[in-house]
């Protein structure tokens, strides 16, 4: 008696393992676990340089040298002197334009070469100033301003980096930092969201730091 239920005891096990084992191999076979995604790559970007496709035409494509274009088909920067310039200005953080600047006493008051050097035609071109402002420093003084309505203005040091390029090639040829000289209210204001004027770089500035470059001295 005992024997007999050890065999069906037996027996039943054997059937729950079968059934079991038989259950697992009628299961949907285990797939592999598929390897993560490659990391996404990085879009392209470009901060060099850029060539233009055309040739100078005006003031307004030589301005573009400040913001990483350059002309391939423009004068180089090389044998004797003079060497044509154009300035180019931006005077404040919280505006985007730029403005060309003149240095008018030593473009008019010589003779022909110094006008083709200091107030050249576009084309004939070969370096581009570029005058930032930086930033701030000490209060100077206040203005008191008139239009667009009465006000007072706070006016501080303004500090500018110079950088001079090669049109055909945007090479730094120098640059140097300067503090602005002219430390008079301004006539004409102009502001964005920073109410604070900023001493201005002076011509005789422009013109000491240029010189070398253009004239050869």
């Amino acid at each position: 008696m005992v024997l007999a239920v050890l065999l069906l005891s037996s027996i039943g096990t054997a059937g729950v393992l079968f059934v079991r084992l038989n259950e697992l191999s009628e299961a949907a076979p285990v797939r592999p676990a598929m390897p993560p995604p490659p990391p996404p790559r990085p879009e392209p970007t470009s901060s060099g340089p850029q060539a233009s496709d055309r040739p100078v035409r005006s003031a307004d494509d030589l301005e573009r040298v400040c913001d990483r274009w350059y002309y391939p088909e423009s004068p180089k920067y090389h044998g004797s002197a003079p060497h044509p310039i154009v300035i180019s200005s931006r005077d404040r953080l919280d505006l985007d334009h730029r403005t060309a600047r003149t240095l008018n006493l030593a473009a008019y008051s010589g003779g022909a070469a110094d006008r083709a050097a200091w107030a050249p035609q576009p084309a004939n071109v070969q370096l581009v100033a570029c005058l930032d402002f930086t930033g701030g420093g000490d209060e100077l003084r206040k203005c008191d301003i008139d239009d667009p309505e009465p006000e007072t203005l706070s006016l501080k040091e303004g500090r500018y980096r110079l950088a001079v390029y090669e049109v055909a090639t945007r090479r730094k040829v120098a640059e140097v930092k300067l503090t602005g000289d002219d430390k008079g209210c301004p006539w004409v204001v102009v502001t964005g969201s920073d109410r604070t004027l900023y001493s201005t770089v002076a011509d005789r500035q422009l013109y000491a730091a240029l010189r070398g470059r253009v004239e050869g001295l």
